[in-house]
């Protein structure tokens, strides 16, 4: 039986991506209902070159209402539908509204939206909001800890030595036997969104017992490890007492950003916050003060009886899958496998599957992709070299 089923061809990964390809277009032109409680969660994402891919996402609020918060879960990819999926050159202000006017007439006018604030999104909505003033503009809580953790640290000149000083040591710890103590490699881009690495390796440093270390690294003496261990890592005591200010600060957000994740925004939840940010927390109430008028400011867009969507963390997984099968292209440039997004959002059964490979060709697949990309980088530099290569021989 195992003989049989190995012996027949497997299908190439081109195949493959066709396939998924032409499913995901299936999904994208999929007819939605019209409904007039959807809630869009709106992003953009930029690979190489000077297009950024415009994402738009759905949920009815009775699904959020009904199912969603009751449960206590965040949502999942199979909660939401895609509205929208722009390839854009320009994401000005004024043609995001213009999508989401369009995405409007088609599929029903949004009871809220949420995203970052990012310049071009934040003016696209609002200039939308111009002509639709009961939809609701929320700022997506985990971009908004992020943001305020950010202007906190980045004004605290011990911190920023503190960052500089976990650069320094990785890059002297990396290349010898105590490179299992290096600390972790701080991100380019949205590093303040994972503060408590370096915090919680930090401070699992300075609580590590000496004499588990000096059993992992048997082949050096202890008294030449200790030396080692002070040239090295002694600078951390320098930081510990405020190491625990920081660490209380990002506990903070993320003890906000589970709240609401988990149970939504309402009156109930803020004030659930608002008991722990001023009575439960002893330090630092700047901080504290700073969260809640973030949370202020959205709840006042509320009827009192509503709860809202705080989160964009299910487009943001999205966008993590979508990086995955793009990680493999020889270009970092928005293509076909964009369609994947769609995948994500599907419930595949052998039916769906079975109707979209019967009601989608691949020459749709292409034209759809030339219509909406133009000519990709691959061709262009194949079309060039192969040119190079033909003036070469001739010469």
């Amino acid at each position: 039986m195992y003989k049989e089923i190995f012996s027949k061809d497997t299908p190439s990964f081109s195949s493959v991506r066709k396939w998924l390809g032409r499913i995901g277009l299936y999904e994208l032109n999929r007819e939605k209902e019209y409904r007039d409680d959807w809630i869009f969660i709106v992003d953009l994402t930029v690979e190489l070159g000077k297009e950024k891919g415009l994402v738009v996402l759905g949920v009815s609020e009775q699904l959020l209402v009904e199912e969603v918060f009751p449960s206590k879960r965040g949502l999942q990819h199979q909660d939401v539908q895609i509205l929208g999926l722009e390839i854009m050159s320009s994401t000005k202000g004024e043609l995001i509204e213009q999508k989401l006017t369009e995405i409007t007439q088609k599929f029903g006018c949004p009871k809220q939206i949420i995203a970052d604030r990012g310049s071009d999104i934040q003016r696209g909505i609002k200039l939308y909001q111009q002509n639709h003033t009961d939809v609701i503009y929320t700022y997506d809580v985990t971009h908004a800890m992020a943001l305020l953790l950010k202007h906190e640290l980045i004004s605290c000149e011990k911190y920023q030595s503190f960052i500089q000083q976990c650069s320094q040591c990785r890059k002297q710890l990396q290349q010898t036997e105590l490179s299992f103590l290096a600390p972790p490699s701080q991100r380019s881009q949205c590093r303040y969104f994972n503060v408590e690495k370096l915090l919680e390796w930090a401070d699992n440093l300075l609580n590590s017992p000496l004499d588990i270390l000096t059993d992992l690294v048997p082949n050096i003496e202890p008294e030449i490890l200790l030396t080692k261990l002070k040239q090295k890592l002694g600078w951390l005591a320098s930081y510990q007492d405020s190491l625990s200010n920081w660490k209380q600060m990002v506990q903070m957000t993320r003890t906000v950003e589970t709240q609401i994740k988990l149970e939504g925004l309402n009156q109930e939840s803020f004030s659930i916050i608002q008991q722990y940010l001023t009575v439960e927390v002893d330090f630092p109430q700047g901080f504290a003060q700073k969260i809640l008028g973030y949370l202020t400011g959205e709840i006042s867009q509320m009827k009192s009886e509503q709860t809202l969507l705080a989160t964009s963390d299910v487009l943001e997984s999205l966008f993590g899958k979508y990086k995955q099968f793009s990680s493999r292209s020889p270009f970092k440039q928005i293509s076909q496998i964009f369609l994947s997004i769609c995948l994500s959002t599907m419930n595949l059964t052998t039916t769906l599957v079975k109707e979209a490979l019967e009601t989608v060709r691949f020459l749709d697949v292409e034209d759809w992709a030339a219509q909406v990309f133009g000519q990709s980088m691959l061709s262009k530099r194949r079309i060039l070299f192969s040119a190079t290569t033909d003036d070469t021989e001739t010469a």
